[in-house]
Order: C-alpha cells, then structure tokens, then sequence
C-alpha cells in the first residue's frame, strides 16, 4: 500500500480576497506561513520516503516551512504536473460565482468539464497531467509513504484520479491550507 499525504499550501492574500491564484506566483502571507509551521507538527508523525512539490513559490514555501527537521529541503522533487490548474487570463478575477462574467458563468454551468478562461485550463486538461503523474508515483513508490505539496483545486484532481471518479464529480472536497491529509492506495 502506498501512503500519499497531501498537502495543500498555505494561505495567500488572493485566497482571502476569493481570488483565482492558477498560475500566478502569489507568495504566503504571514498567516500562510504559520499555517506551514502548524503542519510541520502534524507531520512529524510521518516518515517520509519521498516528497514531491509544485515548483511555485506559495508551495516551495509551504514544503520548506512544514518539512522542517523532517526531510531535506535539498532532497524534495519539483515538477511542474503539479502546479494549480491554469485559469488564462482570468487569473486575478474573483471565483465567487456572483461576480464572475455571465459568459463565463454560462460556459461554466453548461459544460464544467470542458471549461476554460481564455489561455487556461480544463478540468480536462488537468486531469490528464495529474493521471499519468499519479500512477507513476503509485508504481515508483510501493510500499512506501510520500508527500505531495501543491494546490487545492490540483490535490481533488488527484483524489478523483485515486478514487476513478469522474472530474464532474460535484462532491469535489475542499482542502484547507496546509492541513495534512492521508490517502492509501493498494498496490497493484
């Protein structure tokens, strides 16, 4: 069984201010920041084989501070397949969907799956840059416990890949930041 801890990164000012981060490398804020701190005790509890992290600051940061006296900074794997989802030229605009462009707005609720802001991502296009990186994790690490630092909207991808849900799921969770959470995967 392979044992993924998921970690989403810490809080951000754009977080507060219900905004789509994507792509932009919005740093934590102090609040953020502790909350990295907080994690590094819960943590702790961990031994961890490998720790891979999205290569943008808010999640760099995130792993440095929860990792603390844990696992090398130095030893920690960046790749890119787990960066946030890309929201194009929105990104900056508000998520609250009473604020967000009625074109957007009725794109979005006719076909979720298929959606984009201009330049962005689909949920379809995130899930297949997550399938292949989550099954290549599964089959490097089995038996074995491994982090994931990365982003909210990135780390449900992943758990609708673990668990074969569609992305159309409407019971996506939401991970709060920097709050560990386990999923074991059988090995094959």
């Amino acid at each position: 069984m392979t044992k993924l801890v998921l970690l989403r990164h810490g809080q951000t000012d754009w977080n507060l201010k219900h905004r789509y981060q994507g792509l932009t490398d919005i740093p934590l804020n102090t609040t953020g920041e502790q909350q990295a701190r907080e994690a590094n005790k819960l943590l702790k509890q961990f031994r961890f084989d490998a720790v891979y992290c999205s290569d943008l600051e808010r999640a760099k940061t995130t792993a440095r501070l929860a990792l603390k006296d844990i696992y090398p900074y130095k030893k920690i794997r960046f790749d890119r397949r787990l960066r946030e989802r890309s929201f194009g030229a929105y990104e900056g605009g508000p998520y609250d969907k009473v604020f967000l462009p009625a074109e957007y707005k009725a794109a979005m609720e006719k076909d979720p799956e298929n959606f984009k802001f201009p330049e962005g991502e689909s949920l379809i296009d995130v899930e297949k840059r997550i399938h292949p990186f989550f099954d290549e994790i599964i089959k490097k690490h089995p038996d074995e416990t491994v982090l994931l630092v990365a982003h909210g909207s990135l780390l449900s991808m992943l758990l609708f890949a673990a668990e074969n849900k569609p992305v159309s799921d409407k019971t996506r969770l939401h991970l709060q930041n920097a709050e560990p959470m386990v999923l074991e995967i059988e090995n094959k």
